[in-house]
């Protein structure tokens, strides 16, 4: 959280980190068979492909609250600067939440699981949708992104800033990036 804060230009430090997100997920499924990818270490873990398809389906669920937060900030929120970074309650809440090292599994929101079946070219999936984060990230420049607020696909109940959405997905990211890398470390995994 300490690197959004302190970010100078906070849409180029989530743009800076997607890439780092997208080059990991390369690097961590290179030279790896479908098998692999879709190896699961027990009924209730994910795969590395699924890991990866959760991300990329949990990024795009945001696509039209994004598309409609930046049209709105674009109209009643206009900026000359960036502002730095402020998280709001709920948004910083869930970025908490979503940090690699909270040490709680948190079960996925339905509208957010993977699916049970074998996922082919799930990298393909991941790096598709993170360029369609990147376009609203960069979309949203010249917005106040700290006072545009958005729904939660989750429930329409929950409300945070289009800065909080961004670097929830990018903490995310981090998150089940580590989970997949950790499903490839495991002993059982598929030479």
């Amino acid at each position: 959280m300490k690197l959004f804060l302190e970010s100078q230009n906070l849409l180029e430090t989530i743009v800076i980190e997607a890439d780092k997100n997208s080059d990991a997920a390369r690097q961590l499924v290179a030279a790896l068979t479908n098998d692999q990818l879709n190896w699961r270490p027990a009924s209730d873990k994910w795969s590395i492909a699924q890991c990866l398809e959760h991300l990329a389906v949990t990024s795009s669920k945001f696509d039209p609250y994004f598309s409609q937060a930046i049209s709105r900030g674009r109209k009643k929120r206009p900026l000359i600067a960036a502002p730095k970074y402020q998280p709001s309650i709920v948004g910083g809440w869930l970025i908490k939440q979503v940090m690699p090292v909270t040490g709680r599994n948190l079960p996925a929101p339905k509208v957010f699981r993977p699916s049970q079946s074998t996922i082919v070219d799930p990298l393909g999936i991941f790096l598709k949708q993170q360029e369609t984060f990147l376009h609203f990230v960069r979309a949203s420049d010249g917005v106040d992104y700290n006072k545009v607020r958005l729904r939660s696909p989750v429930t329409p109940l929950m409300r945070y800033s289009l800065a909080d959405a961004f670097v929830v997905t990018v903490v995310h990211g981090w998150r089940h990036l580590a989970q997949a890398r950790r499903v490839r470390e495991m002993s059982g995994f598929p030479n």
